[in-house]
């Protein structure tokens, strides 16, 4: 057993078992949601800041390695990517939502005209505190996207700006990442206050959610380069896995409790942001936890999870409407839905998602193509420079 070397980490083309924490994060919001009371323990809410500690990971150990291997980052490449990665599923899934409540007739019951504003630009996460007395519209548990959408707009635009102005090197990247996150730490009691005090109408707007984002980025910023990945590397060791895990174990089954007995204090998100991105390490490096959420089946539902979380409430509904005995919250309501969802979110991913993505790429290949004729015409055109050769006397 030994750990995890740098250029190994760099060779790394995949993290399988981060598919397998998106299964775990996805089914256990499921599960806090219609899981009922006896569940609690679950802590499934938290689902959605493992979602966003693993968002800020992998968007910029992207664009670090993009970075690294063509010397600059293509904005226009990561934009067009995230537009077909997270339009597609996401449209497909609120115009069946909209075409369902306008069939029953509920569409103005429901404030449809009002939220799809919010919902068709991203500002999800603003409209439990304009409506907040507005009855399900089946989709509100997509404000998290409101959130990852400014932050894939406006991250890798800084990092590049960053780049441009000299902080290239490995501890003046850090310094940068860690700025930032110092910067959203500090705006949340300007945004949202601390404490929330059983109240949560401003939560979904604090940027506290991007600071927990931004942990996953400092992480990728050390993770990258060989000095500051000599910060994280004892924690590779397969052995380092038993307390990390255990860590993160003990407080993830404690973070309802601890969610009220601190007065819902948001400094435990950071927390709990800190240690799932110490559990990123360990999941990266090989290991039994490595292997058990690289399973096939745990890539399974990983892959899926992006529409698995978004169709929980509509298939809810529907599952309630088909068998009105689940209408109480409890395990086997739960495990319907993820079942239930899961086979639409498969079906959604196999003709929709996958497709997407695909186009997506061949875009980008075709606009680089372009770009390399362009840049090949010019060279072809330039004039040969012609050395001239004194003569003689």
């Amino acid at each position: 057993m030994r750990t995890l070397d740098h250029a190994d980490f760099l060779d790394m083309r995949r993290f399988p078992a981060l598919d397998g924490l998106r299964a775990f994060a996805a089914v256990i919001v499921i599960m806090f949601h219609f899981a009922g009371p006896k569940y609690l323990w679950l802590s499934g809410w938290t689902g959605v800041y493992v979602f966003f500690v693993l968002s800020g990971f992998l968007i910029t150990t992207l664009l670090l390695r993009e970075q690294d291997r063509t010397g600059r980052v293509s904005l226009k490449a990561f934009y067009l990517r995230r537009v077909f990665r997270i339009l597609p599923p996401y449209l497909v899934i609120l115009g069946g939502i909209v075409i369902f409540v306008y069939l029953r007739g509920e569409f103005r019951f429901r404030f449809m005209p009002e939220v799809l504003p919010y919902y068709l630009t991203f500002f999800n996460e603003f409209l439990p505190g304009v409506y907040p007395t507005a009855p399900d519209n089946f989709f509100s548990g997509s404000w998290t996207l409101g959130i990852e959408e400014k932050f894939y707009l406006f991250w890798p635009f800084l990092l590049v700006m960053a780049g441009a102005v000299g902080l290239a090197a490995a501890w003046r990247k850090l310094a940068f990442a860690v700025g930032a996150l110092a910067v959203m730490i500090a705006l949340v009691p300007i945004t949202s206050g601390w404490l929330m005090h059983g109240s949560q109408k401003t939560l979904y707007i604090s940027t506290i959610h991007y600071s927990i984002l931004l942990i996953g980025c400092v992480l990728a910023v050390v993770m990258h380069h060989r000095r500051t990945y000599a910060l994280v590397k004892p924690l590779t060791h397969p052995l380092a896995a038993i307390p990390v895990v255990a860590v993160f174990a003990v407080l993830h089954v404690n973070m309802e409790d601890l969610w009220w007995d601190t007065e819902n204090n948001l400094a435990l998100f950071l927390v709990y942001g800190v240690v799932v991105a110490l559990l990123l390490v360990v999941l990266i490096a090989p290991g039994p936890m490595r292997w058990v959420l690289s399973t096939r089946p745990m890539r399974f539902v990983g892959e899926r999870s992006y529409s698995l979380y978004l169709l929980q409430q509509p298939v809810h509904f529907i599952v309630v409407l088909t068998i009105p005995s689940l209408a109480q919250n409890r395990l086997i309501t739960a495990l319907v839905v993820v079942l239930v969802g899961l086979a639409i979110a498969d079906l959604i991913h196999r003709w929709v998602e996958q497709p997407a993505i695909n186009y997506g790429k061949r875009l980008i290949a075709r606009r680089r193509a372009k770009r390399a004729e362009a840049a090949q015409a010019m060279d072809e055109t330039q004039p040969i420079p012609v050395t001239k050769v004194a003569t003689p006397a």
